[in-house]
């Protein structure tokens, strides 16, 4: 089977599975901070939807041809730069309707902890894309600041709920 990957390409012989072949892919993308966003069977296209265990059992011996299409990192993280300041705005317009049942009741407890999950994926993103974000960004204080958060959560302390979810966490998600 011949392999390509973006301008790379190489053989291989010896009878291998499709998973070897695509972890080695992956693996060769990944050392070169890039990612895998389209993958071509012999004439078929490969999405995540086909990467089920009988497929990726199958022996590499029964096709010809491999070709997978690499963008780097950063890219991916630019091109959803609007998408994620779309979902901040969100968890901002979601967190501040949530200040005023904290003050004055009733308790929005599980829909404090929907909307942690939320900014928890977020954080997660923001973390991921650190290196593409402009210094002095905010997204490591704010972890702090939501651990925080989920220890006045644990303790039922919705006044401390409620002033770090104001005037620590919430300004730090316009940021992006």
């Amino acid at each position: 089977m011949q392999i390509t990957l973006d301008h790379d390409h190489w053989n291989v012989d010896a009878p291998l599975t499709m998973e070897q072949v695509l972890t080695d892919v992956s693996e060769r993308a990944h050392a070169r901070a890039r990612i895998i966003t389209k993958l071509q069977l012999d004439q078929r296209m490969i999405t995540d939807r086909d990467l089920d265990p009988v497929f990726l059992a199958e022996s590499v011996t029964q096709f010809t041809q491999l070709t997978a299409v690499s963008q780097a990192m950063s890219d991916l993280i630019g091109a959803a730069e609007e998408s994620v300041k779309k979902y901040a705005a969100t968890l901002r317009a979601e967190g501040t309707a949530l200040l005023s049942p904290l003050r004055f009741g009733p308790w929005p407890l599980s829909a404090l902890d929907a909307w942690l999950g939320r900014l928890a994926d977020y954080l997660e993103f923001a973390a991921s894309a650190s290196s593409t974000m402009p210094a002095g960004n905010g997204v490591s204080p704010m972890a702090s600041w939501v651990q925080q958060l989920v220890e006045a959560r644990a303790a039922k302390d919705v006044v401390r709920m409620a002033d770090l979810l104001e005037y620590e966490i919430l300004p730090r998600l316009d940021i992006r």
